[in-house]
């Protein structure tokens, strides 16, 4: 008939909804943890 979704192929690329907060965030953390080891120096590792 014709009940097929409208909008069917449209969002292949899209990003899920928190995937997109996730990613910035973990590239926010990068960066902090970068410029924390160039303040300090690498924090010493844990056995």
């Amino acid at each position: 008939m014709g009940f097929k979704m409208k909008n069917d192929g449209k969002k292949d690329g899209r990003k899920q909804k928190g995937q997109k907060k996730a990613e910035q965030q973990q590239r926010v953390k990068r960066y902090k943890k970068k410029q924390q080891d160039k303040k300090h120096g690498p924090k010493p590792k844990k056995y």
